[in-house]
């Protein structure tokens, strides 16, 4: 069941997509940052499939504070890093108050820019019990010129992380990607990180793409869905 609500966030309000089962007891939930087209065919094709698995999804409209008239792809210049962590805390808060949500069963979840704002997420907030990470470009600088990046907050994460990158792409590289690796292991932060050696950039979002996109997308898949089931099934809620 899809739908879209919004709530206050400061001056401005935002909308959040919605999809998920009509569940009656408390549940997991996955905040989902979107891509550069933000709430396009493909992230609700992705929001699809977690709810079809029995996740509530919110995917929040980070851009909110743009003038409507601007293309979603352009907006991306006008974010904040700072802004964005309080529209994923705005989420958070709203999630924690509906009775089908378990509290303590929140994951952020992202693909590109996306990925880039779920490291971003799980630094600065304490509410994510997981974080999947997909080709998230960008970790190393700000958004709005701001004195921290989502790199320098990795030391803050205090749940598992899980990503999936291809070792064709370029934004991140594959040495971007060791040296987020090689931060979370100094800080004793666990994660795994899968590499796809024929898949670059995006390979969850082509139709239908290479056969080493359509391989690193189905894998990729599957092992998200065994991530979320060994951290949800231990985290009460």
């Amino acid at each position: 069941m899809t739908t879209t609500i919004s709530i206050p966030v400061g001056a401005s309000p935002m909308d959040i997509y919605l999809d998920g089962p009509d569940r009656k007891a408390p549940g997991p939930a996955v905040v989902l940052m979107y891509h550069r087209d933000g709430i396009d065919a493909f992230t609700k094709r992705v929001a699809a499939k977690l709810a079809a698995s029995g996740y509530l999804v919110a995917v929040p409209d980070v851009s909110h504070r743009a003038a409507r008239e601007i293309p979603m792809p352009d907006r991306k210049q006008f974010l904040k890093d700072s802004e964005v962590v309080t529209d994923i805390r705005a989420t958070c808060d709203y999630l924690r108050s509906r009775a089908d949500v378990a509290g303590g069963k929140l994951v952020i979840m992202g693909h590109c820019m996306g990925g880039r704002m779920a490291l971003l997420g799980a630094g600065a907030l304490p509410a994510f019990c997981g974080a999947v990470v997909y080709y998230g470009g960008g970790a190393h600088l700000s958004w709005g010129n701001e004195a921290t990046t989502p790199f320098d907050r990795l030391r803050d994460i205090r749940c598992p992380v899980i990503g999936f990158f291809g070792n064709l792409d370029k934004n991140p590289s594959p040495e971007q990607v060791n040296s987020i690796d090689a931060e979370l292991t100094r800080h004793g932060i666990a994660h795994v990180f899968h590499r796809y050696p024929d898949a670059g950039h995006g390979f969850q979002n082509r139709m239908p793409g290479t056969a080493g996109e359509q391989a690193a997308a189905e894998d990729s898949w599957a092992k998200t869905f065994v991530f979320l089931d060994s951290i949800l099934r231990r985290v009460p809620a």
